[in-house]
């Protein structure tokens, strides 16, 4: 199940792609794929197991991409410790726009946490269909006033790891 520990762990792991045990759980295992993505399986003291897949991006500045899995639950995420996304005026809640090829390819409602921007709810139908909908090539990813650029590229063989490790999980 996704929770607090589950985003202070995708909170972690965006920005540096590595993570201390204690920080985030017991690290079961780490599997590297093609296009700079790193997946992990990581199982918590109560028993949790969260399956994360993440890139680093450049652009505008160095950020993390990071896809949370555990269960039936899923969470994307952008943590930019540098520009952190603005929460918006009173409010938490953002939307989290990939635009690729000129063309809005999803919008999920998100949520803004200290440098982190990810989608609000962990079981909402949007963020599956939102991932089965990108394409490996450029994204633009937009969160209230800040933008990201990311390649895509081996997006198709991170989420078939992330699969694999969901099976490991069981």
């Amino acid at each position: 199940m996704i929770t607090t520990k589950t985003i202070a762990l995708a909170l972690c792991l965006a920005p540096t792609l590595a993570l201390s045990a204690q920080a985030a759980g017991a690290l079961q295992g780490a599997w590297r794929t093609d296009g700079g993505w790193l997946t992990e399986l990581r199982t918590h003291p109560d028993g949790a197991k969260v399956c994360s897949t993440a890139k680093a991006g450049e652009t505008p500045h160095g950020f993390g991409f990071t896809v949370v899995r555990s269960g039936d639950e899923t969470v994307v995420m952008v943590v930019d410790q540098t520009a952190p996304p603005a929460p918006g005026t009173g409010a938490s809640s953002v939307a989290l726009a990939f635009d690729q090829g000129g063309r809005v390819v999803g919008t999920i409602p998100a949520r803004v946490t200290g440098p982190a921007v990810a989608s609000a709810d962990p079981r909402a139908p949007e963020t599956p269909r939102l991932l089965r909908a990108l394409a490996p090539g450029p994204v633009t990813i937009t969160a209230g006033d800040r933008r990201w650029t990311l390649d895509l590229a081996g997006l198709p063989g991170a989420l078939a790891e992330q699969e694999r490790c969901l099976e490991r999980a069981k």
